[in-house]
């Protein structure tokens, strides 16, 4: 295992090092990240060379000197390397009068041909009204891997200049790629044809005059993306005959918006399976005839009593699939209609299918999902067999699940197997990848052998499988890595993120990214908070994406203990551990005191208003505010620490409950006794198994997961009892 000292020194990857077009090294690195303060210029140009002009530049702007900053750009364009480069040339397109700005566009056009480019430059042409140079600097572009807002300014331009081609690429715009609001936008503010005249009937059928059969699928295009399910469905048959008559081609964006509308917008489900069956007949050979067996298939699915003419459906779809993802997509609804209809079936043919799929991850929910049923129908037996017919073809989590779940099996006596098959079992789950909960279950369950070295082999790991395929030799952009970096050691901890997130770390050393990691963590404070969850998702990435284990040092910033004096404060008040807290925290907010959910909840520890507001009347609290941290904390200790205490003080219950309301955890905890032919007590590892619903069963996994994990790092010695007490 390398030091952490070492590991500072390297900075980058040894294979990295030699192609790094400047010369700098960590320690330097970590005294900018400590302090979060800028470099002086001559120190950072002495360590990257010309590419500090770019960052130099940036201050200059900053400051308000357009003239330096300019000189400092177009220094970097002639000597820097080509990513800096491009960045100062980008720069350049911000500031200035309009024309000192379409200049620059064009520039950047020429010098750095690509998507970027012709984003900015776009913009520029047209905020300033530059039609032709918008249309020409678009042209010839596949719509199919162009950034929608590219395009839609290339159509505005197209449409203000009555171009002939415009109707055309409207049409391929809409039908050759997924509907998205930028679609919406421009059918809405910008597309308006003077033909057009819309009378609705009462059952609101359109009439609509002069429309030509592909001004027809635009509009219907934009219905179903609105899920106006009932203006498609008297739309159908119009659509059906031009289809027919090859006035239009079903394209498979057209085809899909098809089934969608007949899935959800009629129940004649029988009549409109028979009818998608006959269209695949119809139209084989083309690239409709997968959606259409798709959606016979889940129409027949819907009837519910079409358990063969389903299967078959959903097998000539794979037949007929075009890529990879329709061949999983088909087959994942053909193993969960299967699970819906015949458990037995699916059991024996789960090795069969395994064989057939692309993506293994893919199927993880599914495996959920049957695993959840397995348990339900005391089909204890079942997870041996399983488990070793997806062994090497399922993703590793799936696998872990399984010879887990066999081997808890064994020792609860639900199932026949020797005490070795158990062990062999734990051993599999030991191994899988991803899944830091099964392993640490099954660490514990062959007595953390090795112990602390096995235990810390499987926290320090590497999270994704992915991963297992770099190697030291991996080759990382050097340029991308000295770009990120030059954000952090001239103190533009703004940049940083946003330009992280285009690649999400994958370009990047494991070092680069961690050290990334602990910059943002050091700007984080409490007016920039934002930054804590930057570098937490930088640092979890990067475990992701490495190719050695992490330090413990370095864990820590995967699992960092941000707020640790109210946290502290107030689990010792409330009686509860400091590592269930920090682990509920990071599950629920990733530390981002201003967050609010869908539902509404808020902040760190994501408190409903009127939990909150219960809260408050016991602490005699008139007013307060839920974004501020030690408040948050406060409250959602208490209510945790109070909720553990009235499920019997098991924290895992106490979890459930803070997610889905304890009345609901007490009924599925009778359910599960019942299943399990339990009077009173049942092992809350198999408990989780059981809860029927896969967020929450994943909820409590990863609280079971981070709370371990902060415990370890608090401290080793006490971890097996953690476990314990979280689920045993």
């Amino acid at each position: 295992m390398f030091t952490s000292e070492f590991l500072h020194r390297r900075a980058f990857h040894k294979t990295n090092f030699k192609r790094l077009t400047t010369c700098f090294v960590a320690p330097l690195f970590l005294m900018c990240a400590l302090s979060c303060k800028a470099a002086t210029q001559p120190e950072g140009q002495k360590r990257f060379g010309d590419n500090a002009d770019y960052f130099i530049g940036l201050r200059h702007l900053q400051d308000g000197n357009e003239n330096a900053a300019r000189t400092k750009f177009n220094r970097c364009i002639k000597k820097g390397n080509s990513l800096c480069a491009q960045k100062s040339a980008e720069a350049l397109c911000t500031f200035g009068s309009i024309e000192e700005k379409t200049k620059a566009a064009q520039n950047l056009l020429l010098l750095y041909p690509g998507e970027d480019s012709i984003l900015i430059a776009a913009r520029q042409f047209s905020a300033a009204g530059e039609i032709n140079k918008l249309i020409e600097c678009t042209s010839g572009l596949d719509f199919t891997k162009t950034k929608n807002e590219i395009i839609r300014l290339r159509l505005e331009a197209m449409s203000k200049r009555g171009d002939s081609a415009y109707e055309d690429e409207v049409y391929r715009w809409f039908t050759e790629c997924p509907l998205s609001n930028d679609h919406y936008q421009f059918y809405r503010d910008t597309y308006k044809h003077p033909d057009f005249d819309y009378d609705f009937d009462s059952l609101n059928a359109p009439e609509l005059k002069n429309y030509t059969p592909k001004q027809f699928v635009l509009n219907y295009r934009i219905e179903s993306y609105k899920r106006n399910y009932s203006y498609t469905m008297n739309c159908a048959e119009e659509l059906s005959e031009y289809f027919y008559s090859d006035a239009i081609m079903p394209l498979p964006q057209l085809a899909s918006d098809f089934g969608k509308n007949y899935l959800y917008g009629s129940m004649d489900f029988t009549k409109n399976a028979n009818y998608f069956k006959q269209l695949a007949i119809d139209f084989k050979g083309t690239p409709a005839e997968f959606f259409f067996w798709f959606y016979a298939g889940r129409l027949f699915d819907k009837a519910g009593v079409y358990y063969t003419l389903t299967k078959q459906c959903f097998e000539s779809a794979i037949y007929a699939s075009k890529t990879p993802y329709q061949k999983d997509n088909a087959l994942w609804y053909l193993l969960n209609s299967s699970l819906s209809f015949s458990m037995d079936s699916i059991i024996s043919s789960i090795g069969e299918y395994s064989r057939l799929w692309y993506d293994p991850e893919y199927f993880e929910d599914f495996f959920e999902s049957l695993a959840s049923a397995l348990l339900a129908a005391g089909k204890w037996n079942e997870f041996g067999k399983i488990y070793k017919a997806i062994d090497g073809y399922a993703s590793d989590l799936t696998t872990a699940q399984f010879a887990y779940l066999y081997g808890r099996m064994i020792q609860e006596g639900l199932t026949e197997g020797s005490f070795e098959e158990s062990e062999q079992a734990f051993k599999r789950a030991l191994e899988g990848g991803s899944s830091v909960y099964y392993k640490l279950l099954a660490a514990y369950q062959l007595g953390l052998q090795n112990y602390p070295i096995q235990l810390q082999k499987i926290i320090t790991a590497p999270t994704s499988t992915f991963s297992n395929t770099k190697t030291e030799d991996t080759i990382f952009d050097s340029e991308l890595e000295t770009l990120l970096s030059g954000y952090a050691y001239f103190g533009f901890p703004e940049l940083i993120y946003p330009e992280w997130q285009k690649t999400q770390g994958q370009k990047l050393s494991t070092e680069t990214n961690l050290y990334l990691a602990e910059f943002l963590s050091k700007c984080s404070g409490s007016d920039k908070i934002s930054y804590y969850t930057q570098s937490l998702r930088i640092a979890a990435r990067a475990q992701r994406n490495s190719t050695r284990r992490l330090t413990k040092n370095e864990i820590a910033l995967v699992y960092p203990t941000h707020y640790k004096d109210f946290v502290s404060k107030y689990s010792a008040e409330y009686n509860i551990n400091n590592s269930i807290m920090f682990a509920l925290i990071r599950s629920e907010s990733f530390f981002d005191a201003n967050v609010t959910s869908q539902a509404g909840a808020i902040g760190l520890t994501q408190l409903m208003e009127f939990t909150a507001g219960d809260i408050a009347r016991r602490f005699k609290m008139p007013s307060y505010t839920l974004t501020d941290p030690e408040t948050n904390i406060r409250f959602g200790t208490y209510y945790l620490s109070n909720l553990i205490s009235r499920c019997d003080n098991a924290p895992l219950l106490g979890f459930f409950s803070y997610n889905a309301g304890i009345t609901r955890v007490r009924r599925w905890l009778q359910s599960s006794l019942i299943e399990f032919g339990k009077k009173s007590t049942m092992p809350l590892d198999l408990f989780l198994e059981t809860v029927p619903y896969a967020e929450t069963r994943e909820y409590g996994r990863k609280l079971v997961s981070a709370a371990a994990i902060y415990q370890w790092m608090e401290d080793s010695a006490s971890f097996e009892k953690l476990i314990e007490y979280l689920l045993y």
